[in-house]
């Protein structure tokens, strides 16, 4: 197995919309730091992917479309903007993700009921296996989370070590 991890869309201008969002994620930021920290530190590939929403002026260059700056991701990091809630659905991740000879992605980010969800779901139409990191995927409704973790296969960060290596 050679895993990528997918950090999804924890961009500034969905944070902004919702209270509930944002406190789900600052909840979940630590999960989420510790899976990046831990593929830096393997050597894992890191994706992060960004929405681009020209109705809505999310796009590159705005404050709006960039992560918030709690997320540690790095300038180097390999990104993928995206218009769909799959993040494979005409974007070059798929490509992106063979070139690095990866098959499973693991996923961070938003939302357990929008992007993230789609994409744990969309990786297999694409031969990949794919899962939620365990408290890592956020949501304005806290049982979105637990449906997404219950519907998709999780790994804990606990199990990093043992399952991915």
């Amino acid at each position: 197995m050679k895993p990528a991890l997918l950090v999804v869309d924890i961009q500034n201008a969905w944070l902004g919309n919702s209270p509930e969002l944002k406190a789900s994620v600052e909840k979940r930021m630590d999960v989420m730091n510790e899976a990046i920290s831990w593929f830096r530190k393997s050597g894992y590939p890191i994706v992060v992917i960004s929405h681009e929403d020209l109705k809505r002026s999310v796009t590159p260059g705005t404050d709006a479309f960039e992560f918030t700056q709690a997320v540690q991701i790095e300038e180097d990091d390999v990104r993928v903007t995206k218009h769909y809630p799959n993040s494979f659905n005409k974007t070059g991740l798929e490509s992106i993700l063979r070139e690095k000879g990866c098959d499973t992605v693991l996923i961070v980010g938003l939302s357990a009921s929008g992007c993230a969800l789609a994409t744990c779901l969309g990786a297999e139409d694409y031969d990949f296996r794919s899962m939620l990191v365990k408290g890592g995927v956020a949501s304005h409704d806290e049982n979105h989370v637990r449906f997404a973790e219950e519907i998709c296969e999780t790994i804990g960060l606990d199990e990093f070590d043992v399952k991915l290596r």
